[in-house]
């Protein structure tokens, strides 16, 4: 899980908190048991940490047993050097495959990861938009919302336009709400 809130003083007071950490108490906390904690050491290694080293920590994560360390790496990679991007070509490929996953967190992080990297960058193609495509029709919802978001964030085909007006009308609310946010975007 991952925790994106900062409505609260404590999520204030914590994300500031994480980033007067050195770096490698920030590298440590990845893998506290805290969800909370680990969000706030990805975010702040997102922003202020688009190095090499948070780059292969990232990715090594990826290859981890447990699924939380997995969903952090795809987590940072997602976000890895606002809005330079700088490790944008390698990243995408190692989300890609973890949408195969076994763990529906996973590869919902794994699609929002990558339609952050392809609203800063033109790096959709084909076959990742038609595996995205594959999403919009899975049980879990929240899988079907990344996957209309990363289609808000692809090129702009025909069949991505039609997906998502297909999604107007999903059994899910929130599934719909995000539908329109979609085709607002791609209508704008």
């Amino acid at each position: 899980m991952i925790y994106s809130g900062v409505d609260t003083y404590y999520d204030i007071l914590a994300a500031r908190g994480m980033m007067s950490n050195n770096i490698e108490e920030i590298y440590d906390c990845l893998t506290n048991e805290d969800y909370r904690v680990r969000s706030f050491a990805a975010q702040t290694i997102q922003v202020s940490y688009a190095t090499e080293r948070s780059f292969k920590i990232s990715v090594k994560m990826l290859s981890s047993s447990q699924a939380y360390q997995r969903e952090i790496g795809a987590y940072i990679l997602g976000q890895l050097g606002t809005p330079k991007m700088p490790f944008v070509k390698e990243s995408l490929p190692l989300l890609y495959k973890l949408f195969e996953d076994n763990d529906e967190e996973v590869v919902v992080v794994s699609i929002s990861s990558v339609a952050h990297l392809w609203s800063y960058t033109d790096s959709s193609d084909n076959e990742s938009i038609n595996k995205i495509i594959e999403f919009t029709k899975h049980k879990n919802p929240e899988i079907r919302i990344s996957a209309v978001m990363a289609l808000a964030s692809s090129k702009y085909t025909k069949k991505v336009r039609e997906t998502i007006y297909k999604l107007l009308n999903d059994e899910d609310e929130e599934v719909r709400e995000w539908a329109e946010v979609a085709q607002e975007i791609i209508e704008d």
